[in-house]
């Protein structure tokens, strides 16, 4: 198999498994707490890197050569996971995803604003198309409105303030030591927030609303322990194979293909709950997919312009 056909297989992989990850996921919403969940599959993770690293002997892999990005890019993308998994018990898979990929627009407007990298019309005029979408997508001003998919592109927001901290100060620490920080960093997290929450009296109205992110624990029944363990090892399956197929072809051939993400999460939408999104939502996910494969194919000929 020629290296592009096993980065499409790969990548592809990575998508139809995260897409179920997510869906058990969408289905603890019902029973459990995002905090339980994360602190669980991160103690999970952190025992699979544990094994592995014992196995290959290669302590070095797990342990960053410093700590203070690596600890701002796990804040980011911590945040990004809470906000993306706190909007599913109330919107469908594909709705949460098509809001959350608009990072890559994030990710052109933070490296411009940041790192002063040039955007020329090409990508802003993604960047208008992409946030064109997201607007059909969410419906603000409508009768339609559905504030709650603000979440998701907030998620992807932070989830793209944690791509432009990995290029611009984390390229150099190995890939399984940032792996390790990000689920280190949401453990302590969730143990302080479930610490934390009996302490603090919140109105058990805002709790009624929205119980899987205001839940400080649910009872552990056999039940929510084997999906947790389920995501646990279904992100563990998806990340491998990500990375993988990243490893294998170059990210502007890769990145288009996760998109496939997409039409996996609306056949589980439709086989699940019976949900088919409707024609402005299908209009605004074609608006942000397109962006997203504009703003790399203008990478691609950037990249291509300097080598020449």
């Amino acid at each position: 198999m020629i290296p592009n056909n096993q980065a499409i297989f790969f990548v592809i992989l990575s998508t139809a498994v995260f897409a179920l990850g997510d869906t058990v996921v969408k289905l603890l919403t019902q029973k459990g707490s995002i905090w339980q969940l994360m602190l669980l599959r991160s103690i999970l993770v952190i025992l699979f890197l544990w094994i592995w690293v014992r196995l290959k002997g290669r302590w070095r892999d797990i342990v960053p050569t410093s700590f203070g990005w690596p600890l701002v890019r796990a804040g980011f993308m911590c945040l990004a996971y809470t906000l993306s998994y706190s909007a599913y018990p109330f919107a469908s898979l594909s709705d949460v995803a098509a809001c959350f990929f608009t990072a890559p627009i994030f990710v052109c407007i933070f490296a411009a604003l940041f790192f002063k990298e040039k955007v020329g019309i090409w990508r802003i005029s993604a960047v208008i198309i992409g946030f064109s979408g997201a607007l059909l997508i969410i419906q603000p001003g409508s009768t339609e409105f559905r504030p709650v998919l603000i979440m998701p592109v907030l998620a992807g927001a932070c989830y793209a303030a944690g791509v432009v901290v990995t290029r611009g100060f984390c390229a150099d620490q190995p890939s399984l030591a940032l792996t390790s920080i990000h689920n280190v960093f949401y453990a302590i997290l969730a143990v302080s927030v479930v610490s934390l929450m009996p302490i603090f009296t919140i109105d058990p109205k805002i709790v009624a609303q929205n119980p899987f992110l205001f839940r400080d624990w649910a009872p552990l029944t056999t039940a929510i322990l084997l999906m947790i363990i389920a995501t646990a090892i279904l992100h563990i399956i998806a990340m491998t194979a990500s990375i993988r197929a990243y490893q294998i072809a170059e990210s502007t051939f890769v990145a288009p293909i996760e998109y496939t993400y997409l039409v996996f999460a609306a056949g589980i939408d439709f086989a699940l709950w019976a949900v088919l999104p409707s024609s402005t939502t299908l209009i605004g996910i074609t608006l942000v997919v397109g962006s997203g494969i504009l703003i790399t194919l203008r990478e691609l000929a950037a990249k291509k312009s300097q080598i020449d």
